[in-house]
């Protein structure tokens, strides 16, 4: 076994002692502790095993007790996650374990998983990844989809969209290495997420015999080899082009597949974001050079244009979900105002007759099954969410020039935080939304923003005053 050495206070400081002062200027005015980071080599590497459902339990503990041996420490199940295995190490290398290089298991954060597992995914569902790349999610979607959905005639379908070529490539990647017989599932756009608007496939659109039955009653153009579902050798596509979806099982017609006429069952928007709530991501920058973080988190008025991407987003996907279906909105920050701050937004565009933001069930059953034990409360094992963020007294409501919001954090109150200070995953905000009815009206273009809220150094010179 490898004993992992307690840092020292100083070196628990070190990191955060020198971030740029932007950088820690952004974190006190989001309310995020600079200590977070100094957890990292404290918390476990998180892995999931590739195909779950379709491996007995006898497979299952073969392969955890495998990674234990080639990891050299401790290697566990992650209680109320089936699939995942905790490494008690941090810096054990993926590159070290067989299985890695097998395909057997992937890097991921169990705070990813939890917000797929948070759409709560059922037999037949046609789920939408309006922000796929890389595709962890994507893949764990499409195995949640395909052990869901039996010997029954609908399989259901996972849309992926992301807006960047080299990232979509990356994913169409993982999909053909890993996803196995739940790659029949998946499809891949390159496409914008704030403007998609490709509808679900239509039935059994991943059948040539399907295509070819559809195509030969409206009388399609395209001739023999469309109808077929399969296009000549020389065509048939091996990229993703803008526009057109990248089948992972099959390059099927792409005007079947694209004539469907019906929304997603369910959404999930794990918006792009800061990156600040995700500790390996910022550790990186310890090798890069911190003051890059100020590129990354602060230039070109990301605090400010990053929010408002996010609510497109979520607004686009929202427009794309059927009545009666789930979205759930994610990210990696920890950052109240692309959090909190979104999702008020949208409430305040969609009222209680509309959107109602519901308890994420699955949180309560890992917490159920997972607990603290270390004497010091130092993190030991088990998974514990935080609540939101939002103003404590009538001082503070009035300072952040929320008093006339409250009901809209309210509505919330049922979302998520992983804090990593406490939660034993890296940073994670989830918030899980029931559709009640569509509404009358879309809004506008300029009406899609988060919450406003008042400058930092407005609220400093508040906080002076009283």
């Amino acid at each position: 076994m490898v004993d992992t050495p307690m840092d020292t206070p100083c070196e628990q400081q070190a990191l955060s002692a020198t971030f740029p002062p932007q950088f820690l200027e952004f974190l006190q005015s989001n309310h995020i502790n600079p200590d977070i980071y100094t957890m990292h080599e404290k918390l476990p590497r998180y892995v999931r095993i590739v195909q779950y459902a379709q491996r007995t339990s006898e497979e299952i503990q073969k392969l955890r007790l495998e990674v234990e041996t080639d990891a050299g420490c401790r290697v566990s199940k992650v209680p109320g996650v089936p699939g995942f295995l905790e490494i008690s190490d941090q810096s054990v290398s993926m590159s070290q374990i067989n299985a890695s290089a097998r395909g057997d298991i992937v890097g991921m954060d169990v705070s990813s998983a939890i917000a797929a597992l948070a759409l709560s995914v059922s037999p037949g569902d046609n789920l939408l990844d309006l922000c796929c790349a890389p595709g962890a999610k994507l893949l764990l979607l499409a195995e949640l989809l395909d052990a869901s959905s039996g010997c029954g005639s609908k399989r259901g379908s996972v849309t992926g969209v992301d807006i960047a070529a080299h990232r979509v490539a990356t994913c169409c990647k993982q999909i053909a290495k890993h996803a196995g017989h739940s790659r029949g599932h998946v499809r891949v756009f390159i496409e914008d997420g704030t403007t998609f608007s490709s509808l679900a496939p239509r039935d059994r659109w991943w059948d040539p015999k399907a295509v070819a039955a559809a195509a030969a009653v409206i009388g399609n153009a395209d001739g023999e080899a469309e109808n077929s579902g399969r296009k000549p050798k020389s065509r048939r596509k091996k990229v993703v082009e803008p526009g057109k979806p990248w089948f992972a099982s099959r390059p099927l017609s792409n005007w079947y597949s694209n004539s469907g006429t019906e929304l997603y069952d369910r959404v999930l928007v794990d918006a792009e974001c800061t990156h600040d709530g995700s500790l390996s991501h910022v550790q990186k920058y310890e090798r890069w050079g911190l003051e890059k973080l100020e590129t990354q988190v602060i230039d070109d008025n990301r605090p400010t244009s990053v929010p408002v991407l996010q609510s497109k987003l979520l607004e686009n996907g929202w427009r794309l979900l059927k009545v009666g279906g789930t979205l759930v909105y994610s990210t990696c920050s920890l950052s109240r105002y692309q959090n909190e701050y979104v999702v008020a937004g949208f409430l305040s565009r969609h009222g209680e007759d509309e959107a109602r933001v519901e308890k994420i069930d699955v949180l309560d059953d890992i917490q159920c099954k997972g607990n603290i034990t270390a004497d010091d409360g130092s993190v030991a094992g088990g998974i514990v969410a935080s609540p939101i963020w939002m103003p404590q007294t009538d001082v503070e409501w009035s300072e952040q020039g929320l008093g006339d919001r409250r009901s809209l954090f309210e509505r919330m109150h049922n979302a998520a935080r992983l804090d990593p200070m406490m939660s034993n995953t890296s940073g994670m905000f989830i918030a899980r939304m029931h559709k009640l009815k569509h509404s009358p009206q879309q809004p506008s273009e300029d009406d899609i923003v988060p919450l406003a809220a008042l400058p930092l150094s407005a609220r400093v010179h508040a906080h002076a005053q009283n």
